[in-house]
């Protein structure tokens, strides 16, 4: 989906590129509505009231809280803030909001009732993992993560453990060997604990060290 920047300007400036391959139009409504809230002038409840209302549906259908009713529950809302509102800022809000519900339903569908993140950019819906055959073992993916949540020393493949993870990101970006990948349902063959780079394969659909 490409939605032109001008459209969005003076509501959300800070996004830029948003017909990149990581858009996701769920996070980028949620930062529409996140400004548009907070720079609400309070004088109008359906700016104030209706823009903090619609930014808690969206981010919980970012956080994987969403409900197989909030779809049509958007839509009333913003049609309500769209036509009534006196304030400006937030009437091109639900405007932009109205267009993603009805040109990208599916991926709107797809995170509340699905509970997925097509383009891996929400959180909430992905896992990080160490791609075994691209580990080389250097640590410093380890040395960048904040929640020590990444296990193998020097010569080891690293693993990632789900459970610390905060999906920072700051692994990825430590990786020159683009080793570590963000992943969704699908997830990548790895292995469960460290073990020497180059010792793991894939064998007709099962794991296992080579020599064994």
């Amino acid at each position: 989906m490409k939605i032109s920047c001008e459209k969005t300007a003076g509501i959300i400036p800070v996004i830029e590129e948003i017909d990149k391959e990581d858009f996701c139009v769920v996070e980028w409504c949620e930062k529409i509505f996140d400004k548009a809230r907070k720079e609400s002038c309070g004088k109008c409840v359906l700016c104030r009231e209706g823009t903090t209302q619609i930014y808690k549906i969206i981010n919980d259908a970012a956080q994987g809280r969403g409900e197989a009713e909030d779809i049509e529950l958007l839509k009333e809302l913003s049609e309500a803030v769209k036509e009534n509102s006196s304030c400006e800022l937030a009437r091109t809000a639900a405007d932009k909001l109205l267009l993603t519900l009805e040109e990208q339903e599916e991926e709107w569908e797809m995170h509340i009732k699905r509970k997925r993140c097509s383009s891996l950019v929400c959180k909430k819906y992905i896992t990080i993992h160490v791609l075994p055959e691209k580990c080389q073992g250097c640590g410093e993916c380890k040395e960048v993560c904040p929640e020590n949540a990444i296990a193998g020393s020097i010569g080891m493949i690293h693993v990632v453990s789900e459970e610390k993870c905060s999906r920072c990101l700051e692994c990825i970006k430590a990786c020159k060997y683009e080793a570590i990948q963000k992943a969704g349902a699908v997830k990548p063959k790895t292995p469960e604990a460290p073990v020497p780079v180059g010792s793991f394969e894939e064998v007709k659909g099962r794991r296992r060290r080579r020599g064994v």
